[in-house]
């Protein structure tokens, strides 16, 4: 990466250099040049400096992918601004929250969400500009100011966990730590302007704004929006950018695993056989995979696809075994948002599917007090770990020690310093998309019900599929249970007892994004194990799942 570039704002300029015409960003009709880019850029950064907004002043983005989500975004860190962006998903009250504790002056906001900010901005103090993005290309260019002088340690991206009061952390990531990870990158992924990508993890995730959009724009790729995930578009967007490189989550590459799959189930005989041989005979040289499976990668809009990047959660060596057999090289990676986030990457020519891979240059991974086996806590530095936790001193001050960041996952590193991940530490439970979920958040909703006593939101783990559900682990009020037993004069059945439950699940449910609902609930008989300061053993429920 040229050193001229410091700044996310500027992170185009090599390759409006060299590709001015090319394309760069397409959403069905919608679609800019590297030039073109570059002119939208700055128009909105000048925009936003002639209301009066000042170096360091937050600005909120939120919506689906689009061209016009980068343009934001890439203009709010062009002036200067703190860029906040936000989870479409997310219900307005952790919406208001967010641009709360941001302290947020605007928003650039897709017309879908647009009613939520309507909902909320009464109540926020300093809040001005709700810019839809549809109008960004109506935005006259107005005065031009002076490109700000920008530090690049400075703070460029400040990224919420979660939304809701009490379990939310901000973290703060400057313009050096998102780029000394994309310079790294790239030395491992080898990205090339003959690239095409197609978006498919929401642009707020870090490991799709790092990788699968700034790496791709500095590289002078293009990157294809579908208009959906729906495989009708999905697909037809893969054929149409002819994508030669995907980054996405593990949950969507099963699925094209599957696709492919299902077709081959629908072959003759003679292949259906061929391929059930060739899949479980590792010996079999790649050269000879592709050929065979050539039609269905084709159909799919897989064709070109030289390399799949996963992320955001564990890929199974079922999938990567798969997509590897059908001549689709795929490597998995694993960071974390507070890294900014790419720690490691499996080396293309030498990938280990069972690992995590190896460090990206410059980061540094070791494990802290291994046991006999060499298991112990994941630990990282480097120029890419985060500025720490936004107004949260303490929470910084947990898991950056001795400049070391404690990542809460328990590992170990094998001769050749492969990363393999065995279990966590803390809390968070990850799914299939990438989603990170809190659960001390669900947990404080459920011990709302007078029902509940004592509660534990855990990760049930699906063994063969490495999927993670969310899952309750519930102590009732048994007292209080009796009580309604003695008052209804009846004896309440194990079959009322669990209605009862259901219910009080339902109705924190009913106010959660889909990927935050609990799925599965367990009712105990007795009290949690518990720490001398009365805090719940929750490392002893996180390994065993909960019955089913």
């Amino acid at each position: 990466m040229s050193d001229a570039v410091k700044t996310l704002g500027e992170i185009f300029e090599n390759s409006v250099r060299e590709y001015p015409d090319k394309l760069a960003l397409k959403k069905g009709n919608v679609e800019y040049s590297y030039g073109q880019l570059k002119y939208e850029v700055l128009k909105v950064k000048n925009h936003l400096l002639n209301q009066g907004l000042k170096k360091g002043d937050r600005f909120a983005v939120i919506g689906e992918n689009r061209p016009e989500w980068a343009v934001s975004y890439l203009a709010i860190c062009r002036a200067g601004l703190v860029c906040v962006p936000i989870d479409p998903l997310l219900t307005e009250g952790e919406i208001l929250h967010i641009m709360r504790e941001s302290d947020a002056r605007g928003v650039f906001c897709s017309e879908n969400h647009l009613y939520k900010f309507e909902a909320i901005k009464h109540e926020l103090k300093h809040f001005r500009w709700l810019i839809p993005m549809n109008e960004i290309k109506h935005i006259e260019p107005g005065r031009e100011h002076p490109e700000p002088a920008i530090d690049p340690k400075s703070l460029a991206v400040l990224i919420f966990t979660s939304g809701t009061t009490g379990t939310s952390k901000a973290v703060m990531l400057s313009h050096q730590n998102i780029i000394s990870n994309i310079r790294a990158a790239i030395d491992v992924i080898l990205v090339t302007h003959e690239d095409r990508f197609v978006s498919v993890i929401p642009m707020h995730h870090t490991f799709e704004g790092s990788i699968g959009f700034q790496l791709a724009l500095f590289t002078g790729s293009s990157v294809n929006y579908p208009l959906s995930l729906k495989p009708v578009d999905l697909i037809g967007t893969m054929k149409q950018a002819g994508m030669t490189l995907m980054v996405a989550v593990p949950i969507l590459f099963e699925k094209l695993l599957n696709g492919v799959q299902r077709k081959i189930a629908a072959a003759p005989t003679a292949t259906k056989v061929l391929f059930s041989t060739m899949s479980g005979i590792t010996t079999v040289l790649p050269f000879l995979r592709r050929p065979l499976f050539a039609r269905v990668r084709k159909e799919m809009g897989l064709d070109k696809l030289r390399i799949a990047v996963s992320g955001g959660a564990a890929l199974s060596e079922r999938v990567a075994n798969g997509l590897a057999a059908l001549g689709i090289p795929i490597i998995q990676g694993y960071g974390l948002t507070e890294t900014a986030p790419v720690l490691t990457v499996n080396p293309l020519n030498r990938p280990r599917n069972a690992s995590v891979g190896i460090a990206l240059p410059g980061v540094e991974v070791e494990i802290e007090d291994p046991d006999s086996q060499g298991v112990g806590e994941i630990i990282t530095r480097g120029p890419n770990i985060m500025m720490g936790y936004y107004n949260n001193k303490k929470a910084t001050d947990e898991v950056i020690r001795d400049g070391w960041f404690h990542t809460g996952d328990i590992g170990y590193l094998d001769k050749d310093r492969y990363l393999f991940i065995t279990g966590r530490i803390k809390s968070i439970i990850v799914t299939q998309t990438g989603k990170n979920i809190y659960p001390e958040e669900l947990e404080d909703l459920l011990i709302k019900s007078p029902w509940i006593k004592e509660v534990l939101v855990i990760p049930r783990i699906e063994p063969k599929t490495k999927k993670e559900e969310v899952c309750a682990l519930i102590y009732p009020d048994y007292e209080l249970l009796e009580k309604y037993s003695i008052g209804k004069k009846i004896t309440l059945t194990e079959e009322q007892v669990q209605g009862i439950f259901k219910d009080e699940v339902r109705k924190v449910n009913d106010n959660l994004p889909i990927y935050k609902k609990i799925t599965q609930f367990e009712i105990r008989e007795e009290e949690f194990p518990k720490t001398t300061t009365l805090k719940i053993k929750r490392h002893m429920f996180i390994d065993r799942g909960i019955k089913v």
